[in-house]
């Protein structure tokens, strides 16, 4: 029974061979039917029925061996169904076009009516054939294989672009569900998702993933080197077994290190970032994803990195001794996005401490801290600060004064602050801010509108967003 097995599974591995034969033989003869019907090209015609002859007997061969390719399963069973009985469908037709494009019979009445058709059966014969090579190639290559291998340009014209990565706050993420899962499903799932499991492996579900496949797990929680899964991603591009394969999308450098690192802290499944290890080479790639999955920080067009001294080490060492994350944005630069997320303490004589970094602070994360605003006082010495975050701080107007001096702050967040129209108009004094958050502050709309006239190219964000009132809403929300 073994044996039989393997032989069936031998045969219907012919079937990538064998179905490229009746592909192009049968669009010859629809060429040759095509050129014909001018004047000049009549004599093709007589070539027409011995191309579709061999086009039908090799299609048959080929629906044969599909049939015997798919008992090993590992396909989704839909798309599977609509390739075998497209194919099958192409493979009646070209028979019936060949029995058309036989000479005629004197006399004939079965056939003789239905060859002033011929034409028409063999376009649409063309069509089942399309159709069914899409549904092949779906299944051996994942759904979107045609649009993923399109430039990114003309992706973009037709709207075709993948799902990308974007978390707001990075911290409050969840690791596996809003990180890993979105990687698996961009690169990962074609081949190894709901609709199809090759080598048995699904990766569309945590419980799937640590399943794992036919040979076993692929993932050991704690260690990506002895993770099949990493081994796999991380071989050099051209080797047989590296994952995505050749001429799928591949997995980018960054991709590879979250999921490493997702694994190498147990792989788990309902952990927030903030809760678990955070290594300083992880922390640029996991900030990369607040400015839309950029493959690092640099991509972000709010950030541009010039080439500087290196940053005071001693401040530095001072304030990782808090637990304050202060790690450089991008290999062999000196700007550092400093984040004090784990630090809530941090106040104003940190922020002293901080004002030694100077120019090398680009990302400064202060939200839910202690500070107030003689913190600003020395946050504004730090000159090349581009990005900062103020929420839910005792800020106020003295505050937002100091940072006229931060010549280049483009993006300012001051949600549930004490900013009023009087600090709106310390910003209308800093001309390369473009985005500002202001949900929950005491500025009003005459404030807020005047900000806006003085700073036309500057998106304030007041919140307040409602939802819209659809007639088959059971409750509105006022």
């Amino acid at each position: 029974m073994d044996s039989n097995g393997d032989i069936l599974l031998f045969l219907g591995r012919w079937h990538p061979l064998l179905v490229h034969l009746p592909i192009g033989m049968l669009v010859l003869a629809f060429c040759f039917a095509l050129l014909s019907r001018k004047k000049g090209n009549a004599p093709l015609v007589t070539a027409i029925p011995t191309t579709l002859l061999l086009g039908a007997c090799s299609a048959t061969l080929a629906s044969v061996s599909g049939y015997l390719l798919s008992l090993g399963g590992g396909y989704d069973a839909e798309t599977l169904s609509l390739h075998q009985w497209l194919g099958i469908g192409t493979t009646l037709v070209s028979a019936l076009c060949w029995w058309l494009y036989r000479t005629p019979v004197a006399k004939e009445k079965t056939r003789y009516p239905l060859r002033k058709f011929r034409f028409a059966f063999l376009t649409g014969m063309v069509a089942l054939l399309c159709t069914a090579g899409h549904f092949g190639g779906t299944l051996t290559h994942g759904e979107g294989y045609l649009a993923e291998a399109l430039p990114a340009h003309t992706r973009e014209w037709f709207g075709w672009q993948p799902d990308r990565i974007l978390i707001d706050d990075v911290q409050e993420a969840a690791v596996y569900e809003d990180i890993i899962q979105p990687i698996f499903k961009q690169r990962c799932q074609s081949c190894h998702g709901p609709k199809k499991q090759e080598g048995d492996l699904a990766l569309h579900t945590w419980e799937m993933v640590m399943k794992g496949g036919e040979n076993g797990p692929v993932i050991a929680a704690g260690s990506a080197t002895e993770s099949e899964l990493y081994r796999r991603l991380a071989l050099p591009e051209g080797d047989d077994d590296r994952m995505p394969p050749k001429g799928r999308t591949p997995i980018s450098e960054d991709q590879i290190k979250l999921i490493a690192w997702w694994i190498g802290i147990g792989a788990p499944t309902d952990q927030q970032v903030k809760a678990v290890e955070q290594p300083e080479e992880i922390y640029p790639v996991l900030l990369a994803l607040e400015s839309g999955g950029a493959e690092s920080p640099t991509d972000d067009p709010r950030v541009s990195l010039a080439d500087i001294p290196a940053a005071n080490a001693e401040a530095v060492e001072q304030l990782r001794a808090k637990g304050v994350k202060i790690v450089p944005l991008a290999a062999s630069k000196n700007q550092l996005a400093v984040n004090a997320v784990n630090y809530p303490e941090f106040n104003d004589e940190d922020a002293r401490v901080l004002s030694a970094l100077g120019e090398n602070v680009v990302q400064l994360k202060l939200g839910g801290t202690k500070i107030t605003d003689g913190a600003l006082q020395h946050i504004g010495r730090l000159t090349g600060l581009q990005q900062l975050h103020l929420e839910h701080t005792a800020v106020g107007d003295g505050g937002l004064a100091h940072l006229e001096t931060c010549e280049q702050l483009s993006y300012l967040n001051l949600f549930h602050t004490k900013v009023t129209d009087d600090g709106l108009r310390s910003l209308a004094r800093q001309p390369a801010l473009r985005k500002v958050y202001l949900y929950q502050t005491p500025a009003t709309r005459e404030g807020v509108a005047a900000l806006a006239q003085s700073q036309p190219l500057l998106e304030i964000d007041t919140g307040g967003h409602r939802l819209l009132e659809l007639p088959t809403d059971t409750m509105v929300y006022r």
